[in-house]
């Protein structure tokens, strides 16, 4: 049937539909420059038939694929067998839907099935699973012929039930997993309760039943994020969603490793496989591949790496061009050695091998050609010098290569490279499913590259079902390892970086009361790159009798504050714990033996800032708060800092900053600021200005 306008009526319409066809599934509407198909699955079957002083006008709505509404009108049509086409368009449509009605019935129970799978699936939902089970409703639907958007003309009943999955909506998602962590925390109360000294808080249990493909849990300092990595492996084992051989879990030093899977073993009975990144690596690498790879002595033994630098660089200043290029250095002051003394003679200088070890250290991260490090540091103003460097620290780099080919070894750069490379091919099943990484705002680009291999198979982490989740644990506001190869911007971009993921927050500190927390997050809340994150504490609130938590003093009155806090314990039955960092080993007291001795109330001891990390105490002195000392003084651009690429943290000082946070927040009740009279730092005076 085909219903037009005469063509007077087609010629005042001009460029509007002026024809109407009724196919055997859908209606073909024509106009003067194109024609239009809407299938009847398109269209919700209402039309409109409307008289004008001529003639009639038949208007209906169309949907995209997408579901927008699009409406549609026919003019110029005779009043009369616009009347009868509509009756017939309309029985024809309602025959259309009968028939597919009847095709949907047959495979209702198929839909439904899954539907209900999803829903009640055993444990947390992940985006992964929707998609899947999105994709098995579209693929049904389609077997009969049925797009998802005529659903609800077929039975409104069942399109509203499996539309948020059809249509793949993350807050359905997320309002499914929030009824299933109620469920799930009412029926482990009593084992949340005990499997710490503590029971766990509100949020440590939720970040415990997370389970997205890519979860990232924000732990502040003092929030119990170690309880979290053995409570959430406890739970996967308890649950049997985990067995102890799926669950990998990763630490940064071996301390932390041991103690987490120590702590492990004594709550659950089992044995987990918790080692560093390097110990995984190997394992993996002589599980694979027949033997554990040699590790050269450059990389293990400091004396052996001495040894080799000094050869290296005698051998090297026998060689005119590159004898030149060091001599060039010399002149203009770069090497940290005598201006007077003659080159040849400094091939042994601790000096000298530690600034070639930390330039040769960063091209050996890199692991790529020196054209494509050329190109990198072409970015910097200061790339004339930067090349210079370059040029002297790359024929090392290739006697270091030689060197570790003559050991048949690799050293610890190699080694993350290799098992990444083994993860990458993907030629073995690993039975790790479940990934933990503690203190994961230290990750560095090649750490999580084999991270990433292992759970993906490969670099990308657009993936439709993930082998392995990444569940990573840590701070921004604590990462302090840019000079090592770190990146923060792989934890404050963590959601970017990886689409699957969720974030889980820990603010509820146990260590330092709020009197310390405020000042100190007001402080480390200047960058905005980081993640924003409001701390509670857990301990009272300040009184007008509670001491100021945060005190400077100059460094001549060290001492005596140190006596004046001895005598204030001294009938205390257990030493306080007093810690006194400094921003390196240099700023360690002379007196700090005789101290030991002296106030025997008191359990002293000293540590660098960066190794303060996962330490507490009582009481806390931040040594040589000095201008220039802490914020460290920033020096001139050198290649071992170019090749981390641009610093784009809009503060300056962003990384002494947390730093300095991450001493203060060491402290359970106080902390001194130590400086010299008269050279107090900026982040002195900006403490003293919170105080």
């Amino acid at each position: 049937m085909k219903l037009s306008a005469n063509r007077w009526a087609q010629w005042l319409v001009y460029g509007d539909h002026y024809s109407l066809q009724l196919e055997n599934d859908g209606l073909l509407l024509e106009s003067r420059h194109h024609r239009q198909y809407i299938p009847f699955s398109a269209w919700d079957g209402q039309l409109t038939i409307s008289r004008g002083l001529l003639w009639g006008t038949i208007s209906l709505t169309g949907f995209t694929e997408q579901g927008d509404a699009y409406p549609f009108d026919v003019f110029g049509l005779p009043w009369r067998r616009a009347k009868q086409a509509g009756k017939a368009i309309h029985a024809r449509y309602q025959a259309y839907i009968a028939r597919y009605q009847k095709q949907l019935a047959l495979i209702r129970p198929s839909l439904l099935a899954d539907y209900e799978a999803l829903v009640n699936a055993p444990g947390y939902v992940r985006m992964a699973q929707l998609r899947t089970a999105q994709q098995t409703l579209l693929d049904t639907l389609e077997s009969e012929g049925i797009p998802a958007a005529f659903l609800s003309q077929l039975d409104e009943g069942v399109a509203t039930m499996l539309t948020p999955v059809l249509q793949g909506d993350i807050h359905w998602l997320k309002t499914r997993n929030q009824q299933w962590y109620a469920a799930m925390l009412n029926q482990w109360q009593t084992w949340f309760d005990q499997i710490e000294s503590s029971p766990l808080n509100p949020a440590q249990r939720e970040a415990v039943l997370t389970d997205e493909s890519h979860t990232l849990v924000v732990a502040g300092p003092g929030s119990g994020k170690t309880s979290v990595l053995v409570a959430r492996a406890a739970y996967l084992i308890e649950s049997g969603q985990a067995k102890p051989e799926q669950l990998l879990l990763l630490a940064f030093g071996r301390d932390a490793a041991t103690e987490l899977k120590t702590r492990i073993k004594t709550k659950t009975g089992h044995e987990v496989n918790v080692t560093t990144f390097h110990g995984f690596a190997r394992q993996q690498l002589a599980e694979h591949q027949g033997q554990a790879p040699i590790i050269s002595s450059l990389a293990s033994d400091e004396t052996a790496k001495a040894a080799w630098l000094t050869q290296a660089l005698a051998e090297q200043w026998q060689q005119p061009n590159t004898h030149k290029a060091w001599e060039k250095l010399h002149q203009q002051h770069a090497l940290p050695i005598d201006d007077q003394a003659e080159l040849s003679a400094c091939a042994h200088e601790s000096r000298l091998h530690s600034w070639v070890w930390s330039r040769l250290s960063r091209v050996i991260q890199a692991n790529t050609t020196k054209r494509a490090l050329t190109d990198k540091l072409a970015s910097f103003e200061e790339q004339i010098g930067l090349k210079n460097e370059l040029a002297v620290i790359w024929p090392l780099y290739q006697a270091y290569k030689q060197a570790l080919k003559a050991e048949n070894a690799v050293d610890f750069d190699g080694l993350i490279a290799k098992a990444t490379k083994l993860f990458q091919q993907r030629k073995f099943a690993t039975p790790i499913q479940f990934v933990m990484v503690d203190e994961y705002q230290d990750i560095s680009p090649a750490r999580l590259a084999m991270l990433e291999a292992l759970c993906h198979g490969k670099t990308d982490s657009e993936i439709l079902t993930p082998r392995a989740s990444l569940y990573a644990v840590g701070d921004d506001w604590q990462a302090i390892y840019r000079f090592a190869g770190a990146d923060v911007s792989l934890t404050t971009d963590f959601a970017q970086r990886f689409g699957d993921s969720e974030i889980c927050w820990l603010t509820t500190c146990y260590r330092y009361p709020a009197a310390l927390g405020d000042i100190a997050q007001q402080f480390i809340c200047q960058n905005p790159k980081q993640l924003t994150k409001q701390l509670d504490y857990a301990r009272d609130k300040a009184s007008a009798k509670t001491p100021k938590a945060i005190k400077v003093i100059t460094d001549d009155k060290l001492e005596k504050t140190l006596a004046s806090l001895a005598k204030k314990h001294a009938k205390t039955t257990q030493p306080v714990t007093v810690m006194l960092i400094g921003r390196t080993h240099s700023r360690c007291p002379n007196d700090l033996e005789t101290w030991q001795k002296t106030y025997p109330s008191l359990a002293l001891r000293y540590t660098t800032a960066h190794a303060s990390k996962g330490q507490e105490a009582h009481y806390v002195f931040i040594l040589g708060m000095d201008e220039g000392v802490f914020p460290a003084k920033q020096r001139s651009l050198s290649l071992d800092v170019a090749l981390l690429g641009k610093n784009e943290e809009p503060i300056e000082h962003a990384e002494e900053r947390r730093l300095c946070y991450v001493a203060l927040t060491r402290a359970q009740k106080q902390v001194w600021l130590v400086h010299q009279k008269g050279h107090a730092s900026p982040f002195v005076e900006e403490l003293k200005g919170n105080l």
